[in-house]
């Protein structure tokens, strides 16, 4: 009897371990003036080995390690795109936002679409964002261009590594937001 109850004990169910992580906005500088614009935001991609619940950590060039109990709290497209819908709104004011895909009769001012090829932090937390983004006013492409950006994380662990990543992510609107001051005349 004893013996059942210790294998009932070790067969039985195990706390749940996992964490879940946001990228969280980045604090904007003070606002400057308006820019009363709609900017639509997408399509954000990802490469496959990013678009999954869990976070990813570059041990090497050619090797990655998938974190099973440290997730993301939804899908990381989703996430990078409401991040920077915010990051964008502190630093444009009175600008409005137009989720991916958008009706013909709804176009937006401006389009920013993003096409991330890596964010990722490796083992000491360092983090990496690799993207390409542009913006386009109608059918004309306005800006853009090739990002690479490198951020370290404050300490050890993840919620220091993820905090590096809405470092990176907020330096990205950063772009994004000059581009469309400066094109909006602004």
């Amino acid at each position: 009897m004893f013996v059942l109850a210790l294998l009932a004990g070790c067969l039985g169910p195990r706390r749940d371990t996992s964490a879940f992580f946001i990228l969280s906005p980045t604090p904007a500088p003070a606002a400057g003036t308006p820019v009363p614009v709609s900017i639509g935001l997408g399509p954000v991609t990802l490469p496959g080995y990013l678009d999954r619940p869990q976070i990813v950590t570059r041990l090497s060039d050619n090797q990655i390690a998938l974190a099973e109990s440290d997730r993301w709290a939804e899908p990381l497209s989703d996430d990078l795109t409401s991040t920077l819908r915010d990051n964008l709104a502190a630093l444009l004011p009175q600008s409005s936002y137009v989720a991916y895909p958008w009706y013909e009769s709804d176009a937006p001012d401006f389009a920013v679409a993003l096409e991330v090829r890596r964010f990722e932090s490796d083992a000491a937390g360092g983090v990496v964002l690799e993207a390409t983004w542009r913006l386009t006013r109608g059918d004309a492409v306005v800006g853009g261009r090739d990002v690479h950006i490198e951020e370290q994380a404050g300490g050890p662990g993840r919620v220091a590594a993820v905090a590096a990543q809405s470092r990176a992510l907020g330096e990205l609107s950063g772009q994004i937001g000059t581009a469309i001051r400066r094109t909006a005349g602004r």
